[in-house]
């Protein structure tokens, strides 16, 4: 009886651990076959979702699986980069020293047998720390395009002084001219050129080691174009050597040029050699010399056509077609102009044969008739001005009669009309010059 006492509780055991295993077992099927089911499910909605939807779905899950990665793993690294660069104060142990206590308190070094009270003793000076001065921070100096202000006009007066913008009356305003000149300027003293007058562009400008403006290999832009198309008009490159670029044959035109007006050899565009190129008698290469004299008297026979009123009316009708379009330092039109680009091309509407200089070599045109007054000034006449800072030639406009003129303004960065009977003009008039008579 003992016996079949102690079996019964072990096949009860063995047949519950039967049943556990067999509802193990069913429950494994069935979460398998459930999960072959959804598997089967999902293949055949990928197959009607077509490649596309589900290569875009697995690129979604994929980006969703690196972000969390990340979420997870830069936080951490950027804790770990500050720690190790002292950006996370590390607090360190305090360490407690068992000094002696007259080193502690010092009284026992003053008072060695302890006969002062505490409660009547002086307490010691504590010095006063004295701050130091705080340095006055450096004004930031930042002028950019579409700036305003007073302090303008010293800028375009010191570029225009300095050979970077044509002279012409200051404006308190910072237009497109005034930043092409700021560039030109940065260009010649290994700035960046971004157009923008900081701290170090103004500083340098306004020094006495500024640099007037000059063309040297290696430079590029708009004014180097406009030197190679001199060059061309005087027969010294060829058209497909106007790049831009003042390279090599750049360098030789200029020799050329140099060799054959009698200047120093030196392939450079510095002061002396700008000044000759521009002069009215600038002596072309001997080829194109022919070619100019040709052209001269084709123009000549043209004007002889048509009268002198005519002509003068074609002359500013051109000019007034040009109002409002963009000043550019070298640009002859017809989308945009320099002071003597716009000169040139109305001269050009209205059969006055000319060579493209600036505003200097058209004042010594000396087949013009010059006039020395203002007010003998007639319609069709070409007026020029200086600077307050030199006696040079350096703006011209064309007059259109009762006090005005239109001009293609460094100052406006446009070709204006305008009174030619202000303080400034009054000021700095030279001379004016008739093409027409």
């Amino acid at each position: 009886m003992t016996s079949m006492h102690h079996r019964q509780p072990r096949q009860r055991s063995h047949r519950l651990l039967k049943r556990f295993l067999r509802g193990c077992y069913r429950l494994g099927t069935n979460i398998r076959t459930a999960c072959s089911q959804a598997l089967r499910r999902f293949l055949r909605t990928c197959y009607h979702l077509g490649r596309a939807t589900c290569i875009f779905c697995g690129c979604v899950l994929l980006f969703l699986i690196v972000a969390v990665v990340l979420l997870i793993t830069v936080p951490n690294a950027r804790k770990a980069q500050a720690a190790q660069q002292g950006d996370i104060p590390i607090t360190a142990p305090q360490t407690t020293f068992n000094l002696p206590e007259a080193v502690r308190t010092g009284e026992d070094a003053a008072d060695p047998a302890g006969l002062t009270d505490p409660a009547t003793a002086a307490p010691a000076d504590t010095p006063t720390p004295v701050p130091e001065p705080t340095p006055e921070p450096t004004p930031i100096i930042q002028f950019e395009k579409y700036d305003e202000g007073e302090e303008i006009i010293a800028l375009q007066e010191r570029l225009m002084e300095l050979g970077y913008m044509a002279a012409d009356e200051p404006t308190d305003y910072f237009g497109p001219a005034t930043k092409f000149a700021v560039q030109l300027f940065q260009r010649q003293h290994d700035l960046q050129q971004d157009g923008i007058v900081g701290n170090q562009t103004y500083d340098l400008l306004m020094s006495k080691d500024a640099k007037p403006y000059v063309m040297y290999e290696g430079a590029e832009g708009k004014d180097i174009k406009a030197f190679q198309e001199m060059l061309y008009d005087l027969g010294y490159l060829r058209s497909s050597q106007i790049t831009g670029y003042y390279g090599t044959d750049t360098i030789a035109a200029v020799q050329a040029f140099q060799k054959r007006n009698h200047l120093t050899q030196d392939g450079k565009a510095g002061e002396k050699t700008i000044e000759a190129i521009n002069d009215a008698d600038a002596r072309p290469s001997a080829e194109r010399e022919k070619e100019i004299a040709a052209e001269k008297k084709k123009a000549e026979e043209e004007a002889a056509k048509k009268s002198v009123s005519g002509r003068i009316n074609t002359l500013i009708q051109a000019a007034e077609k040009q109002l409002g379009k963009p000043y550019v330092l070298g640009d002859r039109g017809p989308d945009s102009f320099d002071c003597s680009g716009l000169v040139w091309y109305c001269l050009k509407q209205a059969d006055v044969y000319t060579r493209r200089t600036n505003a200097a070599g058209y004042s010594t045109n000396s087949s013009w008739k010059k006039i020395t007054d203002m007010d003998d000034l007639k319609k069709g006449d070409l007026i020029f001005f200086k600077s307050d800072s030199s006696d040079r030639v350096s703006h011209v406009g064309i007059y259109i009669g009762s006090g005005t003129m239109i001009d293609a303004s460094s100052s406006e960065g446009k070709v204006v009309k305008r009174s030619c009977r202000g303080s400034w003009s009054k000021r700095n008039f030279v001379c004016g010059r008739r093409p027409i008579s």
